[in-house]
Parts: C-alpha cells; sequence; structure tokens
C-alpha cells in the first residue's frame, strides 16, 4: 500500500525505528542523505523534540492527527520554518504487538505561509490607507515587513532618472545592525546586478559568501560593511524604467522561501502605491490651498484710489463695506472725510497720522486699524498704499485693504490661552503639591504613600481628561461620576449605580467633585462596600431653584458592605473631602460613618 500511494507515506519500523518510505515522500527530505533503512530519529534529529514523542504515543497505542504544525527542519542546508498535516498510527506485528508507526504526511507549508501573506498585506494596506505622509508610509511600510520576516533591515528608496543612483532616507533595523541610509551608488555592487536592477529583477541571495554575483572580494567588502550575509532587493519599474527598490537583509546567511520572496515583492509595490498616492493627495491639497488663498484674497482684498487733487477717492465693493458705505458711491468718488468717519474713533486719529506722513515722505503707507461697517460690526483691516507725486505735489494716492478680523481674533485668543494656561497649570501645581505633601505625611509606610499618591494623581488626570474634551469650558458632571468611576465597574457586576440630570459644572467644582469620588471609592475598595462580593454604592444629586441660582445635592451612599466603624483619626482623603472639597465648592460637605455604611452628602450652590 505505501509503495503504491501517491501520498507521501512512511513506516517506522522496529527498536531503532527503521525508515521505509515512498517515492513521494523523497521530495521532502530535500538534500539530506538516502534515508532508507536509517533510524527515524538519525532523519530528523533537528526536530526530533517535536516528532519523537508523537512516534512513542504511536508505540504506545495512541494514534494522533495533527493539522498545520510548525516544526523547523533543516532539509536544505539551513534551518527552515515548515508546516505539516499528519496522522501517527500504530502498527502491529504478527503477533499483535505494536511494531511500528505508519505516518500519513502533507506538507502545508506553501498554503500556511500563502494565508500568512494575505494577512498580513490586508494590515500593511490598512495601516498605510490611514498616513498621508510619504515618509511617514515608508517607515510604516519598513517597520512591519521587518517584523514579520524577523530580519536585521529593511529599506526603500528612490532611484534618480539614470537608475544609478539609490536614495533612501530612512530605513527599519532590528537593532542588531547599523542604519545605513543616504544616497548609494547602483554600480558598485558590479554590472550583473546592476544589470538586473535596471531589467526590473528581483535579487535573491541566501548567502553572499557562496553566491557567485556577490563573492568577489569588492563584493564581500561591500556587504560586510552593511553587515549582510543575505539579502531581498525588489527592482520597481515604472513607465519603463527603474524608479524604486525595496531591499531586505539578512546579518546571518538564510534560505528565503519562495513566499518570503513574494511578500517583499507585494509590500514594494504597495508601498510605491501608497507613496505616489499620498504625493498626489498632497498636489491636491496644495492646488485647492491656492484656489481658497485666490478665492479668499479676491473676498478679502479691497482696492482705492484717492485723486488727491479733486479729494475724491474710487472704490470697490469690498472697501465700501469694510468702511459701511454704499458701493455705488464709492466707485463714482467719495471724499477722504467719508472714509475716515467709518475708522473705529479710537483708532481715526493713528490712521489719519500715517496717512499724512505716507503723503509728506512718499514712504510706503502701512497702517492697522478697525472699521465699522452698515451692520454695526468692527472688522480689523491692513491697509498698505503709496502716494505719487508730480513736481514735488502729491497728486495720487492707491492703495488695497485687506481683512484681517480673524487673524487678530486668533492673535488675541491665543493670549487668552497663554494666560489661561499659565493660571491652571499653577493651580494644578499646587493641587498636585498639596496631595504629595499631605498623602506623604499622613502614610504609615512608602508602598501605601506611592500606592495613595499614583491613584490620586490618576483621579486628577482622568478628570482632566474631561475638561480637556470640553475645551476646559466646563464639564458634565454625568460625565466626571462617570469617568472616576470607571476602574471600579465591571461588566458582570451592578453594583454601582448612578442617577441624576446632566448638569453642567464650571472646571473648579468638576475637578473638586472627581477628586472626592476618587477618594470616596478607594476607601469603598478598601474597607467599605466594594470590598465583599455584595456591597453596592449610590450616587444620586438633584438641583432646586434658589433665586437666580441652582443649588446641588449630591448624596454618595454605601450598603452591603462590612459593618462600618468610625475612624480612629481622620485620614487625608476623609479631610480632603470634608474641607477642600467645601472650600473648592464655597458649600457644606459631610461624611456620616454608619453602620450600614458611609454616607457623604454635598450641598453647594452651581457657579
Amino acid at each position: 500500500m505505501i509503495l503504491h500511494s501517491k501520498f507521501p507515506t512512511f513506516l517506522v519500523w522496529g527498536p531503532e525505528l527503521t525508515a521505509f518510505y515512498n517515492d513521494a515522500y523523497r521530495p521532502i527530505l530535500g538534500i539530506k542523505p538516502d534515508a532508507l533503512g536509517r533510524p527515524f530519529r538519525e532523519i530528523w534529529s533537528e526536530a526530533w523534540d517535536v516528532i519523537g514523542p508523537i512516534a512513542e504515543r504511536a508505540l504506545a497505542g495512541e494514534a494522533s492527527y495533527f493539522e498545520d504544525l510548525p516544526i523547523v527542519l533543516d532539509r536544505n542546508g539551513s534551518p527552515e520554518q515548515t508546516w505539516w498535516t499528519f496522522s501517527y498510527s500504530p502498527v502491529h506485528d504478527e503477533t499483535g504487538q505494536i511494531a511500528g508507526v505508519l505516518c500519513i504526511v502533507h506538507e502545508t507549508t506553501s498554503k500556511v505561509l500563502g494565508e500568512q501573506r494575505l494577512e498580513f498585506l490586508v494590515r500593511l494596506s490598512d495601516r498605510l490607507r490611514n498616513l498621508h505622509e510619504p515618509v511617514d508610509i515608508i517607515v510604516a511600510a519598513q517597520q512591519m515587513l521587518g517584523e514579520q520576516l524577523g530580519t536585521s533591515r529593511v529599506g526603500y528608496g528612490e532611484v534618480e532618472v539614470t537608475a544609478r543612483y539609490f536614495t533612501t532616507e530612512r530605513n527599519w533595523t532590528d537593532g542588531t545592525v547599523a542604519h545605513h541610509i543616504g544616497t548609494h551608488d547602483l554600480t558598485a555592487f558590479g554590472p550583473e546586478i546592476h544589470g538586473a536592477l535596471k531589467r526590473g529583477e528581483t535579487l535573491v541571495v541566501h548567502d553572499v559568501g557562496k553566491d557567485s554575483r556577490t563573492n568577489s572580494p569588492e563584493g564581500l567588502i561591500a556587504f560586510g560593511h552593511l553587515q549582510t550575509a543575505a539579502l531581498v532587493t525588489v527592482s520597481l519599474l515604472k513607465r519603463g524604467r527603474m524608479v524604486a527598490a525595496l531591499y531586505v537583509h539578512d546579518r546571518e546567511p538564510r534560505l528565503w522561501s519562495d513566499s518570503e520572496v513574494k511578500l517583499v515583492e507585494d509590500v514594494a509595490e504597495r508601498t510605491w502605491d501608497a507613496v505616489e498616492r499620498a504625493r498626489s493627495e498632497a498636489a491636491l491639497r496644495k492646488s485647492e490651498e491656492r484656489l481658497q488663498l485666490a478665492l479668499e484674497a479676491s473676498i478679502a482684498v479691497g482696492a482705492w484710489d484717492w485723486d488727491i487733487q479733486s479729494d475724491q477717492i474710487y472704490s470697490d465693493e469690498r472697501f465700501a463695506y469694510l468702511f459701511g458705505l454704499d458701493p455705488v458711491q464709492t466707485a463714482a468718488g467719495m471724499p477722504l472725510s467719508r472714509f475716515v468717519g467709518g475708522i473705529h474713533p479710537e483708532d481715526r486719529q493713528r490712521a489719519v497720522l500715517a496717512i499724512d506722513h505716507a503723503i509728506a515722505t512718499g514712504e510706503v503707507y502701512a497702517a492697522e486699524y478697525r472699521t465699522i461697517d452698515l451692520k454695526g460690526h468692527i472688522h480689523w483691516v491692513l491697509a498698505r498704499g503709496r502716494c505719487y507725486h508730480v513736481a514735488g505735489q502729491p497728486v495720487r494716492f492707491p492703495g488695497i485693504i485687506v481683512d484681517v478680523t480673524d487673524r487678530k481674533k486668533a492673535e488675541e485668543h491665543r493670549e487668552l490661552l497663554i494666560n489661561e494656561l499659565n493660571h491652571r497649570v499653577k493651580n494644578t501645581l499646587a493641587t498636585v503639591q498639596s496631595i504629595a505633601s499631605q498623602t506623604l505625611r499622613n502614610a504609615d509606610a512608602m508602598a501605601d504613600a506611592r500606592a495613595a499618591l499614583e491613584a490620586r494623581l490618576f483621579a486628577l488626570s482622568r478628570a482632566h481628561d474631561v475638561l480637556t474634551r470640553e475645551n476646559w469650558e466646563g464639564a458634565g458632571l454625568r460625565d466626571i461620576v462617570t469617568e472616576a468611576l470607571a476602574p471600579y465597574c465591571h461588566d458582570r457586576e451592578n453594583r454601582l449605580h448612578v442617577n441624576g440630570p446632566d448638569l453642567r459644572l464650571s472646571p473648579r467644582m468638576a475637578l473638586a467633585i472627581a477628586m472626592a469620588l476618587q477618594e470616596l471609592a478607594t476607601n469603598a475598595v478598601k474597607y467599605g462596600a466594594l470590598s465583599n462580593t455584595s456591597g453596592e454604592v449610590r450616587i444620586a444629586w438633584s438641583t432646586v431653584q434658589e433665586g437666580n441660582m441652582q443649588r446641588l445635592h449630591l448624596t454618595w451612599i454605601e450598603s452591603g458592605g462590612p459593618p462600618v466603624e468610625p475612624p480612629r483619626r481622620r485620614g487625608f482623603g476623609t479631610r480632603l473631602i470634608e474641607r477642600s472639597l467645601a472650600h473648592d465648592l464655597g458649600g457644606q460637605v459631610g461624611i456620616a460613618f454608619e453602620p450600614m455604611g458611609v454616607t457623604c452628602t454635598v450641598d453647594t450652590l452651581l457657579t
């Protein structure tokens, strides 16, 4: 049956597990010497730690079946990762005793590598799709390919028009070899390699010391400098010439599989496509930006021409709009005084003095001031012009005016943000200093102090995250409660109950309540309702109208936990809640250590 089977099959027999196999099995051996009649363990010594125990179980009467089992084999002169689907079955002799093992085997290396390659290419495409800068695309592709292949170095670069000089700005390494970036002369690797690359052929070298294309004295020196013993270089031909290349280097000789070479080729093509896509998108964005600037300029820029002798200013519609004038009348001409009247009263004298100076000196007129349009809206404008003289007398004063209101608002907003940032940083540092000082002063052990300090700082950080999402204009009370309790929630439990309307809190109130909830939750986990499996915590709040203000009433109630005993001394957490929270909120805060559970009440006006 074995000899006539077209499926790779072998039989090991007797105490030495002597091997017999059919012709279909022979290609599996690779370049190993003839194995017929040799001990099975001697044939596959490099993989005996995997297949030996399986054979022993079969000799003990236990049949086995494996699908896509990974095994490292040395059948072609170097270690090679392979995958196999096979069965081991016990075989009985004429006395009924188990004397051998029958194995029906099928190599699935190509299938597994193909699946891995496709899965990797999907991940690569997903990652590159979200990148928009060519250098980011190249860096990501190099890193992913290097880690996938477990190689030493990966680089991608482009070739100038003669296909001689190759430039790579970045490459990836696994840390065992140096980076090699810059421009390289491809002719230094010899005419055979350079010619193959120019023709778009993929260069595959398993061992530079044994390959005739690379083992010349000059080649060995060059690759030794690169710390490279094996390589794959994919040349990309576009429009009939070499334009780029992707190379993979390994510092040790390596038998590159067909699947690995195909993967490098696929990554090279996808990297090229992604880089070209990014460049096309960038070019399109620049084109759109130029068009947008032109459109904005045509809208934002106004023009005037002042005939000084007749004191008539002729202007376009945009100029008239910014000064609150009728564009039909300004097109027919108006005296300077009408335009000066459209300047903000606080800026009027300064603008007129600048005009007088430009007329007297002939220097470029440049001024920024505010104008008022017909609807009463204030605009910041930048005016530029020049007065022309004839025989020493001013005769004409043309110029343009640009609406820079958005820029001025941005500058004012930036100044406001800087001042606000300074204020908040000082407040945050003061809070951190207070937390650190009191935590360390009241802790019994350094480990406890460190854990408490980290927990409080994390709580402060989470509260800042909520405020940051809201641009520090305040935060929702429900978001603050949810974020503070998130570390203590579990999908399979329903022990935290939250009820109340979503209210907007000022940043100061949001931080104070977040810190208080952190302390209450920490104590509940250590000693209270969350320290066992049945306790519950209820957080509820409501508001009542009090004149023009709203009063907030919030409660924290624990139940079902261990019996509560009042603490012999007030810890920092309790003092933080009762004193600091009350101070920050401008209200009343109280904690009661009832036998059934801790309760905390907050009563304050919403500000």
